[in-house]
């Protein structure tokens, strides 16, 4: 449910993929499809080892890809006309809008402020529920050999009435000091 309150316009938009499907079935050949569906599932793979992109919802565009190429190659197997497409699509902007609309009024999902620092990514998320005050948590993620990969290690509540600077992040080893970033600690383990 998240993944819906935090992309409801990204998940209305999901009903555009057999319309693109239909695109790329009449503007290249099978090859070349395949080639463009391999290439999008293959960069799904990380997802199985817990990383994730950089760039954010860049999963669910790959998806939204590799559903798009994967429904031009069903059409290449055949002679197929534009109707059912629509309906298919008709279909899916009905089940799409009821999501993207619950998705809306279950709250929102904002990144308040983030740090790069050491290795790690810090961020300051704000989750605002339909009623309520918001929860506030401190996210740190280590970023992969290859720069472009992120891992969420530990999320952290922020529960601090102190207004204390320090956020220990007891399971990863780290303490982060979010009035003066640069002075933030990997503490060695035993």
């Amino acid at each position: 449910m998240s993944y819906i309150v935090e992309h409801s316009g990204f998940v209305l938009l999901l009903f555009t993929f057999p319309l693109l499907g239909w695109f790329l079935h009449l503007k290249y050949t099978p090859k070349v499809i395949v080639i463009i569906l391999f290439t999008a599932i293959g960069l799904l793979l990380p997802v199985f080892t817990g990383y994730s992109y950089v760039l954010n919802n860049a999963y669910g565009y790959l998806s939204y890809i590799s559903l798009a190429a994967g429904y031009a190659y069903f059409l290449t197997k055949g002679e197929y006309k534009f109707a059912p497409t629509g309906i298919f699509s008709l279909i899916l902007f009905l089940f799409c809008g009821v999501l993207a609309f619950m998705g809306g009024f279950l709250g929102s999902i904002t990144v308040e402020k983030e740090w790069r620092l050491k290795g790690y990514r810090v961020t300051y998320v704000k989750d605002q529920g339909f009623a309520g005050s918001p929860l506030l948590t401190y996210q740190l993620s280590k970023y992969g050999m290859i720069p472009i990969f992120v891992k969420e290690i530990q999320v952290k509540r922020d529960d601090d009435t102190t207004g204390s600077c320090w956020i220990e992040f007891d399971q990863a080893g780290f303490n982060f000091n979010k009035c003066s970033p640069d002075s933030s600690v990997v503490v060695k383990r035993r």
